[in-house]
């Protein structure tokens, strides 16, 4: 009966070990968000995933459908009201690895840079991004799926004085 008993406390302290361990491997995002545009025209995306065993790396996606405008400045601050002005519309994303911690999250950052462009300016005018937005920013990892980043739409215009 002793006997018994032993093995029926083994068993139940293993099978509770396995629920554990099967548990750390369930990424899943706890939360996430996005903050700009920033100066430089980028977005930054950030997440907390957990649901990870302890020093587990995992590679992070952000991205977002981006709507830029490009533009030629002169000296004078002026955008000359010329052809020399480009929409640009794609998806664009950032990716980075990070290592959970012992307590099996993540918790980190995604920069999403605007789409580049193909134009080039004149002499005496130099290229600046005039205005860009973002659109369906999101999140998404092996396992854990996507996430959407609230609250949708992220805009700046830089130089309003250009048409």
């Amino acid at each position: 009966m002793k006997k018994l008993s032993i093995l029926t406390c083994t068993m139940i302290a293993l099978s509770g070990f396995v629920a554990i361990t099967v548990w750390a491997d369930s990424p899943h995002f706890l939360r996430t968000s996005a903050s700009g545009v920033n100066s430089d025209g980028t977005l930054n995306v950030c997440f907390k995933i957990a649901g990870l065993g302890a020093n587990e790396s995992l590679t992070v996606t952000a991205g977002a459908t981006a709507d830029a405008t490009y533009g030629c400045l002169n000296r004078g601050g002026q955008c000359p009201n010329a052809a020399n002005k480009v929409n640009v519309q794609s998806d664009v994303s950032a990716s980075g690895t990070f290592t959970s911690g012992k307590n099996g999250s993540i918790t980190a950052c995604l920069t999403v840079d605007p789409p580049p462009t193909s134009l080039t300016c004149p002499g005496g005018q130099k290229l600046v991004l005039v205005s860009v937005s973002y659109t369906n920013a999101n999140v998404s990892a092996p396992g854990a799926g996507t996430a959407s980043v609230p609250p949708g739409t992220f805009a700046a215009n830089f130089f309003p004085q250009c048409p």
